[in-house]
């Protein structure tokens, strides 16, 4: 067992010891057991799967952040956490339109460019969670 805190800019969303998290990096997604080796990683919008102590699992969905593992304590600083069931569909589905129509604009900034991309990746990872909860 390992120590899990994840938290967001407005505060711990979940902190306890834990068997094994499961997150999506911009590597893919990872598992983490006890005694994993160092790691700092990128989170990317997807899924974080918590198994606890005592069995229970928890999930949640993530956007960006930064995971550091290190010996027994993890932390995952996102930021923004979801339960799978209060994603609002329809607000993503308007973000993702919304970030679809800008980037059709060749007159966009790469700093604009890059801002609606990460908008389209975080509405279309949060889209097909809420789908497969369904």
């Amino acid at each position: 067992m390992y120590r899990l805190d994840v938290v967001t800019p407005t505060g711990s969303v979940f902190s306890g010891d834990v068997y094994q998290t499961v997150i999506t990096t911009a590597d893919g997604e990872i598992g983490i057991l006890e005694n994993h080796m160092l790691l700092l990683t990128n989170i990317t919008p997807g899924k974080l799967r918590i198994e606890k102590a005592d069995g229970e699992v928890k999930e949640f969905a993530v956007t960006y952040g930064v995971l550091d593992v290190r010996g027994d304590k993890v932390i995952a600083l996102v930021e923004e956490v979801f339960e799978l069931d209060e994603i609002n569909v329809d607000n993503e589905k308007q973000l993702l339109e919304e970030a679809n129509q800008k980037l059709q604009n060749e007159n966009l900034s790469e700093e604009e460019k890059e801002h609606y991309e990460k908008q389209r990746s975080r509405s279309q990872a949060l889209l097909n969670l809420a789908s497969a909860k369904v």
